[in-house]
């Protein structure tokens, strides 16, 4: 079966999470065509996506979300989850998304037939999504063959794949609507230096109210969480090729030093260490963060 290249001419970001509606998503059919297993769709971040990132939808096979090239983002209604080259994430049949690759990147979509699930992923989960299986799902895209080999290489694909001993960075959401406004905002605009007070009193909200729903519905103090965003935005930024020095001052830290200690703080690694165990080339810059 071959593979849909969606190509445009506009550039669509992804979609803010109030936007979206998780009441009413989209409902989506097939797309895996019998006999076949799979089938992926490839997007240019630079072009526009269609339909897929007007809001949250479903599908009715399961889904494989990863990048090529840069980064992608994916909300679910519970979180926000940027992956970089190497990662995916599995997104069960009927399970309510809305993602995006970065400007620069390019996001592949892997369809999976119900019939060709596994019995145990009924959950989200990360993947992992080395090169030699990217390669494997770009080439069943640019190369006929026939029927019986391209079925032998999906089933092929499907046996490699793996749950991700590095999981994906997940940035979780508060339930609670009134705080729903205020966390889009910060999404938006990681670097910001704007205080608790600031940020509550910006949403006509109190500072008593936010730290009451931060804890209840994501366990974590909004300081807390406001870093786990900044280095969910880091990983995207550093997968695109930035210096470390630029994405330090992208995520609203002054120095390299400080940015450094707390990215291995939240993710176990340096910078550069982060990208190099995920198989994302690392550009020369990538070298200066200490590590």
């Amino acid at each position: 079966m071959s593979v849909a290249h969606v190509s445009g001419r506009d550039r669509v970001e992804a979609a803010p999470v109030v936007s979206l509606r998780w009441s009413s998503p989209v409902i989506g059919g097939a797309e895996v065509t019998p006999p076949y297993l799979l089938t992926t769709a490839i997007f240019d971040g630079s072009e526009r996506m269609g339909p897929v990132f007007n809001g949250a939808h479903t599908h009715s096979d399961a889904l494989l979300v990863w990048p090529h090239v840069g980064s992608m983002t994916l909300h679910t209604q519970t979180g926000v989850r940027r992956l970089v080259p190497g990662q995916g994430l599995w997104v069960p049949p009927g399970t309510a998304h809305a993602s995006a690759a970065d400007p620069s990147g390019v996001g592949c979509y892997t369809y999976v037939a119900r019939s060709a699930i596994p019995a145990t992923w009924t959950s989200l989960r990360a993947m992992k999504v080395g090169r030699a299986l990217q390669e494997m799902l770009l080439h069943l895209d640019a190369t006929p063959m026939i029927d019986d080999l391209r079925l032998r290489t999906q089933r092929v694909i499907l046996e490699m794949l793996q749950d991700d001993p590095l999981p994906v960075l997940e940035v979780p959401l508060p339930a609670d609507w009134r705080i729903q406004a205020l966390a889009d905002d910060v999404l938006r605009d990681p670097d910001s230096d704007r205080s608790l007070e600031e940020w509550a009193a910006r949403h006509a909200l109190s500072v008593r109210t936010v730290t009451r729903v931060f804890s209840r519905d994501i366990g974590m103090s909004f300081t807390r969480w406001r870093s786990l965003v900044r280095m969910s935005a880091a990983t995207a930024l550093l997968a695109q090729g930035h210096p470390v020095n630029l994405v330090a001052h992208r995520c609203g830290y002054s120095t390299t030093s400080a940015f450094s200690a707390a990215f291995r703080r939240v993710t176990g690694a340096s910078p550069t260490e982060y990208l190099r165990e995920r198989s994302v080339p690392a550009t020369a810059d990538l070298t200066t963060d200490g590590h």
